[in-house]
């Protein structure tokens, strides 16, 4: 049996979204809707993202590329991503998961996910700047991959948080579990 690419990607979307929501429980009782989130997998994720940035911040290189304005607001993400996990952290109240309604530990989960997406969009602009210096090719994979690893957690996040709990199946560029190892999570 001979699969395209296409269906390859469909399918790996799928699997990581639902990898996603397996951290994510929804349950409905009339009108009232309570998505639990497991708390060690937003976390996960959240250092994930916090790695990712300090990784952008740790190449010369990228650093140069992007100026001080861009470094400058990447430093802002970084410590957005860390109250923003300590904003999680003390509403999930040491538990394992965390039950919330649409306006409460959403918003700490969102601004993750704010942070990472402006983080992203800089280090891509960043790469981009340097990617014709040939003496650069194994920062620029090295940069490329956290990249990807970053897209994955950003994807695995979305589909945790969008429409209360409802997953996109958009694919990611690596599993999971790479990712996080990736950006050391």
């Amino acid at each position: 049996m001979v699969k395209s690419r296409r269906s390859f990607l469909r399918t790996a979307g799928l699997l990581a979204c639902g990898t996603a929501l397996a951290a994510c429980t929804v349950t409905k009782s009339g009108n009232v809707t309570s998505v639990t989130l497991n708390v060690a997998k937003i976390d996960a994720y959240a250092k994930a993202a916090q790695n990712f940035a300090n990784t952008i911040l740790s190449v010369p290189l990228v650093t140069s590329a992007l100026g001080s304005g861009p470094v400058a607001i990447i430093d802002g993400c970084v410590a957005g991503t860390v109250a923003a996990i300590d904003q999680f952290d003390t509403a999930a109240n040491g538990a394992a998961t965390v039950s919330y309604d649409s306006t409460s530990v959403k918003t700490a989960v969102n601004s993750v996910i704010a942070d990472l997406q402006t983080v992203l969009t800089y280090a891509k602009q960043g790469i981009a700047g340097i990617e014709s210096t040939a003496s650069t090719a194994d920062t620029i994979s090295k940069v490329n991959t956290a990249i990807s690893a970053a897209e994955t957690i950003l994807s695995l996040l979305t589909a945790l948080i969008v429409s209360v709990g409802v997953a996109r199946a958009a694919p990611t560029p690596m599993s999971e579990a790479a990712a996080l190892s990736v950006l050391g999570a």
